[in-house]
């Protein structure tokens, strides 16, 4: 058989290969850069995590304690208090007016035997004119104008006290006025004009004058008589034989019938 010639090869047109070139090197382009104007993704940052142990310092979130104060003296509405280093401090305190003319001097004696030397806390506190407004609490919490109240040595005065606090010392004076306590009962019956009422005094003790001596008798004093010169003159006997008669002899002294004219040796016993 003769040999067959082969079909010539087809030939890529040349602009073919051009428009695939170009789509190459556009492929590794875009590989290479990525797309126009995209931005990369922030990748997110690692997390820490804190293991907190039983020997971890944790942070309170209470409030820190109110300071100690020392009270120094007491002078009507106001306390001089002393703190850790000794500086004085004057406290006023809202919310009551102490006695001052009736039963002023009871009041001032038990606010200094309550408060002198206590320790206490001011709550409250409040910076007004250049004076210090405190509520004066004592260490077992027993607040200094709620006790005058109730007490009866301070009267309510409604200055510079929150209405909730007001009406706790509205009450504690009710108390003390229902009770006829301190200034509410005599001689002040709740009347701040009412003068004190001075203690009694006592009359000066007297020693009294001795009694008058009686005058002295200058009569002689009676002399006791001898029972031997004054017989017995209810018995009589003649003799010592009519004693012995009668059976009375011997005689004694001071017996019925006996004289000292039967009596011979005189040995007061007659007829013997």
């Amino acid at each position: 058989m003769p040999d067959v010639p082969a079909a010539p090869k087809r030939r890529m047109p040349a602009w073919i290969k051009i428009v695939l070139a170009v789509f190459a090197v556009l492929f590794v382009l875009g590989a290479v850069f990525g797309k126009p104007g995209e931005k990369p993704v922030a990748q997110p940052a690692p997390t820490t995590t804190t293991i907190t142990t039983a020997a971890t310092t944790t942070t309170s979130s209470s409030p820190p304690a109110n300071p100690v104060y020392r009270v120094t003296s007491v002078q009507g509405a106001s306390v001089i208090v002393s703190d850790t280093a000794g500086i004085p401090k004057t406290v006023y305190v809202p919310g009551i007016q102490p006695a001052a003319d009736c039963y002023g001097t009871e009041t001032a004696s038990w606010a200094t035997a309550f408060l002198a030397g206590q320790e206490v806390t001011l709550q409250s506190v409040v910076e007004q004119g250049g004076k210090t407004l405190a509520h004066v609490v004592l260490a077992d919490g027993t607040d200094y104008a709620i006790a005058a109240l109730q007490g009866g040595y301070a009267r309510f005065a409604a200055d510079a006290v929150a209405e909730s606090y007001a009406n706790v010392l509205r009450a504690a004076e009710s108390a003390a006025g229902a009770a006829k306590a301190g200034l509410w009962g005599p001689p002040c019956n709740g009347s701040p004009t009412t003068p004190a009422v001075a203690p009694p005094v006592a009359p000066p003790a007297t020693t009294a004058a001795p009694p008058p001596a009686k005058p002295k008798s200058t009569a002689p004093k009676p002399t006791t008589a001898n029972p031997a010169d004054e017989p017995d003159t209810s018995v009589y006997y003649a003799n010592c034989d009519a004693a012995r008669a009668a059976g009375a002899a011997p005689l004694h002294v001071g017996e019925p019938g006996y004289r000292a004219g039967l009596d011979r040796d005189k040995d007061g016993v007659a007829c013997e």
